[in-house]
């Protein structure tokens, strides 16, 4: 990679590299798999993924790609035998980035001057510039999210296509180990001036602790997008939510 390319020109070639390299993977995906992911979510009809908007399909997509539950395989290890780009270049930064990538909870703070969103994970507070450039889109300085963290360079972290606004309801239920949720779902959108709620869940080192190991465990992911999805924050479910139609 030229050391002359600014960070921006470098995270506008990585990104389009992403983009076509989850959509072949996602083509990759068993239906046993993609079914159990959305099963997981509440987002299955028995035949078919039924997901209300593109965010919901994504977080199908994000587990059956990168992090599936059960015993499946991930589909981004399938697309790697089938196509393996060639050594150094920056198709193969990209993949190995994206079959690294982790998942955590981040609280966004606004753009960042040079370009991306200045970040910062929580609860911990590691600040980072996010190379996404819509994160901040309609999320007020502090807002939580969750999302998967791609670096084809130590420089450049990039979201891996699933991002979910949560909030400190979310943060309580999974400090409580609250299970998945077979109720009816209303959408809802994130609690505002939160910050001070977030803080307080967190303030004993045990909370503290409690939320690193979740994120240690297999799974989490799924168990966020599902809090989620249970507290409407991603929007209507089919057969959930009174009047939601399924999205063409």
């Amino acid at each position: 990679m030229s050391e002359e390319l600014t960070a921006a020109a470098r995270y506008g070639r990585y990104a389009a590299i992403r983009r076509r390299m989850l959509t072949e993977a996602s083509r990759r995906i068993p239906l046993a798999s993609l079914a159990q992911q959305a099963r997981a979510l509440s987002l299955w009809d028995g035949k078919q993924v039924t997901p209300a908007d593109e965010m919901q399909l994504a977080a199908v997509f994000d587990l059956g790609v990168l992090d599936p539950l059960g015993e499946h395989g991930r589909a981004i290890d399938r697309q790697a035998r089938a196509e393996a780009p060639p050594p150094g270049s920056e198709e193969h930064r990209m993949l190995q980035a994206l079959a690294e990538a982790s998942f955590g909870l981040w609280r966004i703070h606004g753009p960042h001057p040079e370009g991306g969103v200045r970040a910062e994970s929580f609860p911990d507070g590691e600040e980072l510039v996010i190379w996404d450039r819509f994160l901040d889109r309609g999320r007020a300085p502090g807002a939580l999210v969750g999302a998967r963290i791609a670096r084809p360079e130590e420089d450049l972290p990039m979201t891996c296509g699933a991002v979910v606004s949560l909030d400190s309801r979310a943060v309580e239920r999974l400090l409580l180990g609250t299970p998945p949720q077979r109720g009816p779902v209303f959408p809802s959108l994130p609690l505002t001036d939160d910050g001070p709620s977030l803080e307080q869940l967190v303030a004993e080192p045990a909370a503290r602790l409690r939320l690193a190991a979740l994120a240690r465990t297999p799974g989490f992911a799924a168990t966020v997008y599902r809090t989620a999805i249970d507290l409407g924050l991603m929007g209507p479910v089919i057969g959930r939510s009174p009047g939601a139609a399924q999205s063409p």
